[in-house]
């Protein structure tokens, strides 16, 4: 859906020394039933088309959600960050939801010193640059290929969510698990992160916390954790082994649970959103063929045995603009930590916010023409951070960023070498509309049918 409101500049104050409390902030009612029947995404849609990017959605019987949809509030996040906090102690939010499943893993990190070891710790071990995730990058995409190669893809969403496990497990975790073990434990806690939110919604943090799909996932998170331990004798690279270097865990075992926590959290979001990233790439991509060929002319020029995402601005102005029209982080949640204005309005502490890519990216008046599938958005001029942010933004947004990017880039540069790919004719065209859930997702398995071209040799390794 494309999005257009009145105010699209932010200017402070509504006139000129005047301030509104809170309680004056146009009011958006949300019905249960309603919420259930048309997602989160689209109540907010409405909201906004009704009432301007500047909205208060009241639930019956829950917190409000100040919704904060124009580009111009999230320059004012980016200029304030600090007065912003990431929630992560009341239910039902994602976020603490994600502290009772994961603790202090980087995403659900507490501001300030917690959050700040994470990130340190985590940063180095997510780049590109290393051996040991170059080598699995290189073989999801070969592996992808070969998928291709065969001529159908009868479920994308089982290729796409392979693919992002076999990038990441080998360097994070290590090659003791089998490829099934590895597939069945990202299902395991997909499954159960949902499950907890929808317990969440009608549970108090008490409940949740004996709750037995937490408990059981918590003992294979551990049990999984321990496994890789023993083995990092024989892989000393991997991004646990530095962790528990790094952490010192043989001198302090109480920070074991700590490690778990990071790097299953890792982990994690670095096989879920890529995984429906890349599904939403393949899917735009399938309905514009010129734009395989683009990206496919580019490649054969390429080689792979000193690839840089640098070399491929075609590609990646592709992924950027498949992250523009699906940004799979489509929400992103925060808290007032102080008292703010915005256009006039005061905010006490304590607030609920709402930024949204999904908003911003499909505004009309930032982006020309904003539902059409346009690469070249991203090949001419600079966009703006506070218009285009898919990984969120300032000193929280996502550390894998870098990483996804990378493994998209070169999986699809791999891919559009390789054949032309389509939608297939049994894949309805309800199952390509976007719904969020943990994150933004087609809403059906989608098909694609390929068709392989000649092969080209093409140096991987040196």
């Amino acid at each position: 859906m494309c999005i257009s409101h009145h105010n699209p500049l932010f200017h402070g104050k509504r006139e000129a020394d005047m301030t509104l409390p809170y309680d004056a902030l146009p009011a958006h009612q949300v019905a249960l039933q309603r919420l259930q029947a048309i997602g989160v995404l689209r109540i907010i849609e409405e909201a906004v088309q009704q009432h301007g990017p500047l909205v208060r959605l009241q639930f019956a019987g829950s917190e409000d959600l100040v919704i904060l949809g124009a580009a111009e509030h999230v320059r004012f996040w980016q200029n304030h960050y600090d007065s912003f906090a990431k929630e992560i102690s009341t239910l039902p939010s994602s976020s603490a939801v994600g502290r009772i499943l994961l603790g202090d893993a980087l995403t659900f990190a507490a501001d300030g010193d917690e959050w700040r070891k994470g990130r340190r710790l985590t940063m180095p071990l997510v780049s590109p640059r290393l051996d040991t995730i170059q080598l699995a990058l290189t073989d999801s995409a070969e592996w992808l290929v070969a998928q291709f190669q065969s001529g159908a893809v009868n479920s994308l969403r089982d290729v796409c969510g392979e693919w992002a496990v076999r990038a990441v497990m080998p360097p994070f975790m290590g090659q003791v698990f089998s490829l099934q073990e590895s597939k069945l434990f990202a299902a395991e806690i997909h499954k159960a992160f949902f499950d907890l939110i929808q317990k969440a919604t009608t549970s108090n943090r008490e409940t949740l916390l004996q709750a037995p799909e937490l408990l059981k996932i918590r003992q294979k998170m551990n049990d999984m954790v321990d496994r890789a331990i023993a083995n990092m004798n024989n892989e000393p690279d991997t991004m646990l082994a530095a962790l528990y270097r790094a952490m010192e865990i043989d001198q302090h075992p109480s920070q074991k649970s700590s490690l778990v926590n990071l790097v299953i959290g890792n982990l994690s979001g670095s096989i879920d959103n890529p995984a429906t990233s890349l599904q939403w790439c393949l899917i735009h991509l399938a309905q514009h063929p010129e734009v395989q060929a683009r990206i496919r002319q580019e490649a054969a020029g390429l080689d792979y045995r000193n690839w840089s995402i640098q070399k491929c601005p075609v590609t990646l102005a592709a992924v950027r603009e498949c992250l523009r029209l699906t940004p799979v982080s489509s929400l992103i949640e925060r808290t007032t930590r102080q008292r703010v204005e915005i256009e006039g309005y005061l905010l006490p502490p304590g607030v609920n916010v709402m930024f949204s890519p999904w908003l911003v990216h499909r505004n009309a008046q930032l982006w020309p023409e904003p539902l059409r599938f346009d690469i070249d958005r991203f090949l001419h001029d600079t966009v703006p951070t506070h218009h285009f942010f898919p990984f969120g933004t300032g000193k929280r947004n996502c550390v894998g960023m870098t990483l996804s990017l990378n493994q998209l880039t070169i999986t699809l540069s791999r891919l559009a070498l390789s054949c032309r790919w389509q939608v297939a004719a049994s894949t309805r065209a309800l199952d390509l509309r976007p719904q969020f859930d943990l994150n933004l997702a087609p809403r059906g398995d989608v098909a694609l049918t390929a068709s392989p071209l000649e092969r080209v040799p093409v140096l991987l390794t040196p």
